[in-house]
């Protein structure tokens, strides 16, 4: 998202371009020791870190975070997927993922253990200004270890530096309190939940009304974003350890289904305020999604 400057302020001006750049949906990486340093100390006996063959806490995209002794992705099948055959490349596509690490431009950020200067360096490399980083009670220890965490990485810049808080979805209840906590007490813009169905409440449904309602009196995003390593995610059961099929799939499919229970469930009549925002799942499936609503209706 970006906005053409008009002020003359110099720390507007110096946008890149002219232009003022925000980026809503910036990645970081977590650190190893998150849950040992931010986890209710209650909890901390049914949450640990695998641990590679260096005797070092693994670190990687998914799958390094255990939840009574068990993965939270499905990344250990991953070394029984079919391989790209070597060869050159003629994608014009920008590089991301593992294409972009292989090329070093990481190393930067991996020689200081992704920490908030990296994130910094990393936000002038490619001229963003702002960024914005998404058992009941279980649920609620961890997304309060996370969001301590990420409200803490934040201060070395929080003009620039914004977060979304990570919402405890298996209680609506504990997620309106979570949400209250990070808006007023630590400053978080909004919120970011995956879309998939959980414990047999979805979009449509009134279960989730205190949060709709908890979102439009707090003025904050309610933010979707899928991940093919979600638990919950309907990809999984299609297209099983493939995690390229069921990316390709995930950020789109699931944001189609919810999108389709909000507004045929009429959320957006009910809390005319909300603002709900579909990150990583680009756009182009929307208008026709919209055409076939208003076809049916």
């Amino acid at each position: 998202m970006f906005s053409r400057s008009r002020d003359r302020d110099p720390e507007v001006t110096r946008m890149k371009d002219g232009l003022r750049f925000v980026d809503s949906d910036m990645h970081i990486m977590e650190p190893p020791d998150l849950f040992d340093r931010y986890l209710d100390p209650r909890f901390k006996h049914r949450v640990s870190t695998a641990v590679g063959a260096d005797g070092r806490p693994a670190r990687g995209i998914v799958g390094s975070i255990l939840i009574d002794g068990e993965p939270t992705s499905d990344s250990d099948l991953q070394q029984y997927r079919k391989r790209l055959r070597r060869g050159p490349t003629h994608s014009t596509q920008p590089l991301s993922g593992s294409r972009l690490a292989d090329t070093g431009r990481l190393d930067f950020a991996v020689q200081r253990n992704y920490d908030t200067e990296a994130q910094l360096m990393g936000m002038e490399m490619e001229g963003v200004d702002i960024a914005v980083n998404m058992d009941p009670h279980l649920s609620l220890a961890i997304c309060q270890a996370y969001n301590n965490w990420i409200h803490e990485f934040c201060q070395a810049s929080p003009d620039r530096m914004k977060f979304v808080a990570m919402l405890p979805m298996h209680d609506v209840h504990l997620a309106c309190r979570e949400l209250v906590r990070c808006v007023r007490e630590l400053g978080a813009v909004g919120s970011f939940i995956r879309p998939n169905l959980v414990n047999g409440h979805y979009w449509h449904s009134n279960y989730w009304d205190p949060l709709y309602t908890v979102h439009e009196d707090l003025g904050v995003t309610w933010g979707f974003h899928e991940g093919s390593g979600a638990l919950y995610s309907h990809m999984n059961v299609l297209y099983g350890e493939n995690r390229f099929y069921r990316h390709v799939a995930s950020h789109w499919i699931e944001m189609q289904q919810a999108l389709i229970a909000m507004i045929i469930g009429g959320v957006f009549e009910f809390h005319p305020k909300l603002r709900v925002g579909f990150l990583e799942a680009q756009t182009s499936w929307a208008p026709g999604l919209l055409s076939r609503i208003e076809w049916r209706t």
